[in-house]
């Protein structure tokens, strides 16, 4: 099985077009195929109540936009099932024998997608189908045995849990974290300490230290978890 991670920017695509112009982000999780369109389950995360509604009313205007129906809904955060036709890249997937491997990510106007192909020549082919109406970035490929697959499939739902509590993280608390870890606090020795990075975001030290823990706490349990299925 050959495994890609593809950054497309899908001119067709109800989700790709509305996160191009709202602070919003899909998360989807599982499809549904039928012969004309498909359904996918996943959610809608938008900064505030007001743009999820611009969000999901912008979604309903889209020319390939078929229905939405709301699992549940909590402030800024929608579990929903969405139904729309079948986008160009989707066609050439599906036409190339691909198959959606894991949850795909909507944001800024590109989407993030795990594509899967039992033979080097469908990825090839697939590839080929996609650069006539479509821009993409490979981001990664891999040649994966069943058993990879099967601990991929194990982790799904615990991988799904660490990247919503990521995307949960106040944008502090993602600047700090990631300053963080590139430049070295978490490497032995460390390469920068709580007062360099104080001084880099002209904060206190208790301030940086605070968000630190604050992030680490958010998403350590989910870590924690995939070593625990790791090793069980």
């Amino acid at each position: 099985m050959y495994v890609l991670t593809i950054d497309m920017l899908q001119y067709d695509c109800p989700f790709v077009n509305t996160s191009d112009d709202l602070d919003v982000f899909y998360f989807g999780t599982y499809w549904d195929f039928s012969p004309s369109s498909f359904i996918i389950r996943g959610y809608i995360i938008s900064k505030d109540s007001d743009e999820l509604q611009n969000a999901i009313q912008a979604l309903q205007t889209q020319p390939k936009f078929h229905r939405l129906d709301f699992l549940s809904k909590e402030r800024n955060k929608a579990s929903v099932r969405v139904e729309i036709d079948y986008t160009d890249a989707m066609k050439a997937i599906r036409k190339n024998r691909g198959y959606i491997v894991g949850p795909f990510h909507v944001k800024n106007g590109s989407e993030l997608w795990q594509v899967g192909f039992d033979t080097k020549a469908d990825v090839e082919n697939a590839l080929r189908d996609l650069e006539e109406n479509n821009q993409f970035v490979i981001k990664n490929q891999n040649r994966i045995t069943v058993e990879d697959f099967s601990r991929i499939i194990s982790y799904s739902s615990v991988l799904a849990d660490l990247m919503r509590a990521i995307d949960e993280l106040t944008l502090t608390e993602k600047s700090i974290l990631k300053a963080a870890i590139r430049h070295g606090f978490y490497e032995d020795p460390r390469k920068i300490n709580i007062t360099k990075l104080a001084r880099k975001f002209g904060i206190s030290k208790a301030g940086i230290s605070k968000n630190i823990r604050r992030a680490e706490k958010k998403v350590l349990s989910h870590i924690e978890r995939i070593i625990s299925i790791r090793h069980e």
